[in-house]
């Protein structure tokens, strides 16, 4: 099944309410061309408190990271999603989860980014991007040299960097271009089946398909 397929699905749009609290929406151009005029992605701006970021590029329907919400109470928790429908259901889940510390935002993450402030965010995931091998596609890339960068940027000394992926290609190649950037260091590497912590994993390896995954910290200045 393709990987846009698992985009479709009926949602109940969340009340007002429900998106005032929960969520935040840019706009490409706004993203763009006036970033310096936008809030910050902060704990202090988007939760009232000064505590640990965690975020999720590409949370999708925010299961992942809801149930960290849950059982990290005193961290704050921002995801990002392009896909309105995956964020309605995030914040749907998210209500009826009754957590308080968690905010999905709407827009291309690797735009968005660039409202974190450098050294704020205390943890970074990236789970199940599309992976795209293809020279042609790379413009699709949700990982490139650049949003490398932007990662590094805005990780704390000592942040971790959480990359998990489907497509063992994709993650060879992706490895190789960390070790090359020297950005980071690698803490652990793992192959395997866990039993689903997102929707895209139990999907894939109900077809026998492992998930490979690596934690990469974020070193001190050399």
């Amino acid at each position: 099944m393709a990987r846009v397929k698992l985009k479709r699905f009926r949602v109940k749009e969340p009340s007002a309410q429900a998106k005032a609290r929960y969520m935040r929406s840019y706009s490409g151009r706004d993203l763009h061309f006036r970033p310096a005029e936008l809030p910050p992605i902060t704990s202090e701006e988007l939760f009232g408190v000064s505590a640990p970021l965690v975020l999720d590029l590409g949370c999708g329907r925010g299961e992942f990271l809801t149930r960290q919400a849950q059982q990290r109470p005193s961290d704050c928790f921002v995801g990002f999603d392009w896909h309105r429908k995956s964020i309605w259901d995030a914040i749907n889940r998210a209500e009826a989860a009754g957590v308080d510390n968690v905010r999905f935002v709407q827009a291309d993450f690797r735009q968005a980014l660039r409202l974190v402030p450098e050294n704020a965010a205390a943890e970074v995931h990236m789970l199940f991007p599309p992976p795209i091998l293809k020279r042609s596609k790379r413009k699709q890339d949700p990982l490139t040299e650049r949003a490398l960068r932007e990662l590094h940027r805005v990780l704390a000394v000592g942040g971790l960097f959480h990359f998990v992926t489907d497509s063992e290609p994709y993650f060879r190649l992706k490895l190789a271009m960390i070790a090359q950037s020297d950005l980071f260091e690698l803490e652990t590497e793992a192959h395997g089946f866990e039993g689903g912590q997102t929707r895209f994993q139990r999907f894939w390896e109900q077809f026998n398909i492992p998930t490979h995954r690596a934690v990469l910290r974020k070193p001190p200045p050399r």
